[in-house]
């Protein structure tokens, strides 16, 4: 059967896929704020219990990351936190853009920075600023202030999702103007015009690069990291900052993080890329340990290998990792004091 006639049945498909999830999505969305986290948390545990291979890439990836430091029981727990922190998330993206994402009132008593000045000056600079965060805390709801703070000087660079009818949902959702949505695929010439024109640009940088990417520590380990930040930022010579926002319980939900990256000195292109990169991703692994059950651990993060091969995250792959620290562990116990 030729594309052409699959078409409608593709439509159907999508169609039909959305609709539930929209409705499951419904209470999230309408709920008060502390009810709809609950739910999302609910949703997150359920997830969780359906899909081990989600929790075992979890577990791979925390016993990799920590070593001998982390044991069986404790990486279990911190997976089950870190899918109940996905589900919060998504309860707060969605909560925040129907309470705020026109600028309604309020919104600026949701959050407490680290640092003010440096707040500050990202507001108000006049030149670029590339804006770089992690799947870490409520990514969704720094994005869209970030995009109130600046008004219409800012864009993200965000993966569309294949379903049209999801897509269209999430474009809704997630930024207030369409002209704000960078297209992942193509991104690199689309966000240099945007910043050469005086714009901010936003994008995650804690996901696998590929065999495209430049591999940088990460938890001790080489990790296939994106250059897009980097390759940017030498090209036009925008500020560099990373940030998160921490949730946390009381009356201001939201902790921003913020630092400046500093441009390495002239020199080889690839090796300043590679410098730049590496900034960046130690700042956000320092967060990263600071909170560790609210970043996403399910991701594929070290998939690519330095030798070009890939990680393939199955069950002898937890074995040998949780072996890795058991063996480790038992060697340093030995040792003489």
């Amino acid at each position: 059967m030729s594309r052409a006639m699959l078409r409608p049945f593709v439509v159907l498909r999508d169609l039909l896929l959305t609709v539930p999830l929209v409705v499951v999505l419904l209470p999230i969305w309408w709920l008060p704020w502390r009810w709809s986290s609950a739910v999302g948390r609910l949703y997150a545990c359920i997830a969780a219990a359906c899909w081990p291979s989600a929790r075992r890439v979890g577990l791979i990836n925390l016993h990799r990351a920590y070593g001998p430091a982390i044991d069986g029981r404790r990486a279990r727990a911190l997976i089950w936190r870190s899918f109940g922190s996905l589900g919060g998330s998504l309860a707060d993206g969605l909560q925040f853009s129907r309470r705020h994402r026109r600028g309604e009132p309020g919104w600026e008593k949701l959050f407490e920075l680290e640092d003010p000045v440096l707040a500050a000056e990202l507001v108000t600079r006049r030149g670029p600023v590339i804006f770089v965060t992690a799947h870490l805390g409520s990514w969704e709801v720094l994005l869209q202030m970030l995009s109130l703070a600046v008004s219409a000087r800012a864009g993200a660079i965000v993966r569309r999702v294949d379903n049209p009818f999801l897509n269209a949902l999430v474009r809704h959702v997630r930024l207030r103007d369409p002209g704000q949505w960078i297209e992942k695929r193509g991104a690199l010439m689309d966000a240099l015009g945007r910043l050469r024109g005086g714009e901010h640009v936003a994008l995650l940088l804690d996901e696998n690069g590929g065999r495209r990417g430049i591999f940088v520590d990460f938890f001790g380990r080489p990790a296939s990291t994106s250059r897009a930040a980097a390759l940017l930022a030498l090209e036009t010579g925008a500020t560099v900052v990373a940030g998160v926002a921490i949730r946390r319980p009381g009356p201001v939900p939201f902790f921003v993080r913020l630092a400046r990256m500093e441009v390495p000195p002239p020199g080889d292109e690839t090796e300043r890329v590679r410098q730049l990169t590496q900034q960046i991703t130690t700042q956000l692994e320092t967060w990263i340990r600071a909170q560790p059950d609210q970043w996403r651990w399910i991701h594929w993060r070290w998939r690519t290998r330095p030798d070009g091969t890939e990680e393939r995250y199955g069950a002898s792959d937890l074995r040998a990792a949780a072996g890795e620290a058991a063996s480790h562990e038992a060697i340093v116990s030995e040792e003489p004091s």
